[in-house]
């Protein structure tokens, strides 16, 4: 199950983090995010080469605002701490798969 982090987190577990880490910025009232969380935790049980991580927009606006985060749900993909690239809205388990895939063998 994919780890909830907050602001404070964010350094440590993210942008410091060596490797490839997926940052779901969500909120509670999004209905796409909703449906996309069994999708993400999903993925996070099967690919163990990967960091997958939660952040709360609601709670945790500082990381949201400073990435430019401005619709949800919005994966942001890390590799070695640096935003590698991003996803905007409800992906699909096939689709989401095939993008993790993309990472976990690179």
């Amino acid at each position: 199950m994919a780890k909830e982090i907050s602001d404070n987190d964010f350094l440590m577990e993210v942008e410091n983090f060596k490797g490839i880490a997926f940052v779901d910025f969500w909120a509670p009232w999004c209905g796409p995010c909703k449906m996309m969380a069994p999708v993400f935790d999903k993925m996070s049980q099967k690919y163990n080469s990967i960091k997958f991580v939660k952040v709360n927009t609601t709670e945790n606006m500082k990381k949201a605002s400073e990435y430019g985060v401005s619709s949800i749900p919005c994966i942001i993909i890390f590799k070695d701490g640096k935003e590698a690239d991003r996803i905007v809205g409800f992906q699909d388990e096939n689709s989401f798969e095939q993008i993790v895939k993309k990472y976990s063998s690179a």
